[in-house]
């Protein structure tokens, strides 16, 4: 009768182990297919909050199909110009300060060796598209003067703005701070290019959380101009750099060229504040790839030239000291861009 008895136990202990096992792996198989929680899509560059002034209430076209920022202090940068737009940023940026899980400032993008490459398409609705958009430079270190000119700018009917670089005179944490409330309520599209004082030594990080810039280059086109712009805040345009403009200016099919960056590759007025490396290349490609415009701030005055079918300006006087030694017209001003189809008139506005 005990035999039986322990028989009898052992056989249920050997069904429950059973059970457990078959149990476990069941939840084992169970826990497998569930799907793994989906990647986070990488957000889209931050834009300057819009708050319409009394001189101009533009309606920009947000990206499609972008997902929206998170953020109840979003950063300053650019709102995407009118008409239909396919962007394709490959950079994730950076949340502001005060959000709950900050990621890590953006990757330093140098100069010879750029990796991150958006393209904005703006494409027109049809027939021979007529806009007009500004361009200045060099606003650093005089909030005073740099708002006056965003008020004009927003008051002349400009579609846009680009800017040219030395946005801040240092790119420390509190300059970006100061400049996003001195562009407060410009309700613009808005579009810089980083210039050397714009890097904390030499790094773009602040540039790329606070500017609003997709990346340190990045293109886009609207009507019949194609608008790149380019990363020379080192000093000038290395290898990898011009291997980037080559195959940008290549890829594009529209009639108008136009290149933006920070530093010029000449003078007009024959001082020697250039382009430190890459000059010739660079020039070179321009006339390789047919470019119609460069535009250059850095100095801190306006000039213009033409050289080899390019035209080159010179326009930094958005507030920075003025360089009146040896600049017959440094004067404080933008420029005015209006675009006919493929006739390009630019006008100096003075502040």
């Amino acid at each position: 009768m005990n035999k039986r008895k322990r028989r009898s136990r052992s056989a249920q202990v050997f069904s429950l182990l059973g059970l457990v096992l078959v149990g476990s792996m069941v939840i084992s198989l169970f826990i497998v297919a569930i799907p793994e929680r989906a990647a986070t899509t990488p957000t889209a560059w931050p834009t300057w909050p819009v708050e319409p002034s009394p001189t101009a209430t533009p309606t920009p076209l947000p990206p499609e199909p972008s997902p929206t920022r998170a953020a109840t202090e979003p950063p300053i940068g650019p709102v995407l110009p009118t008409a239909t737009l396919a962007v394709t940023p490959t950079l994730t940026a950076p949340a502001p300060p005060g959000t709950a899980t900050e990621p890590p400032l953006g990757p330093v993008l140098p100069t010879d060796t750029p990796t991150v490459t958006p393209t904005l398409t703006v494409t027109p609705a049809g027939g021979l598209l007529e806009f007009r958009f500004a361009v200045c430079g060099d606003s650093r270190d005089n909030p005073t003067v740099y708002r006056r000119l965003l008020a004009a700018v927003a008051a002349d009917g400009s579609e846009f703005l680009i800017h040219t670089g030395d946005l801040v005179n240092e790119g420390s944490e509190s300059q970006w701070q100061t400049l996003r409330q001195t562009m407060a309520g410009f309700a613009l599209p808005f579009y810089p290019v980083p210039g050397n004082h714009d890097g904390l030594d030499g790094k773009l990080d602040g540039y790329l959380q606070y500017s609003g810039a997709p990346a340190a280059h990045y293109s886009f086109d609207r009507g019949a101009v194609h608008f790149t712009l380019a990363d020379s805040h080192n000093g000038g345009i290395a290898a990898g750099e011009l291997a980037w403009l080559r195959e940008d200016l290549s890829r594009t099919s529209r009639p108008v060229k136009m290149v933006f960056l920070h530093h010029p590759p000449f003078d007009p007025d024959g001082t020697d504040h250039i382009m430190a490396y890459g000059n010739r290349e660079f020039m070179a490609l321009m006339v390789e790839q047919k470019v119609d415009y460069v535009i250059a701030g850095h100095i801190h005055a306006y000039s213009q030239e033409k050289r080899d079918g390019v035209t080159y300006v010179v326009s930094g006087g958005g507030g920075a000291p003025l360089y009146r030694e040896g600049h017959p017209q440094a004067f404080y001003h933008y420029l005015s861009v209006a675009v006919r189809g493929e006739e390009v008139t630019i006008e100096v506005v003075k502040i």
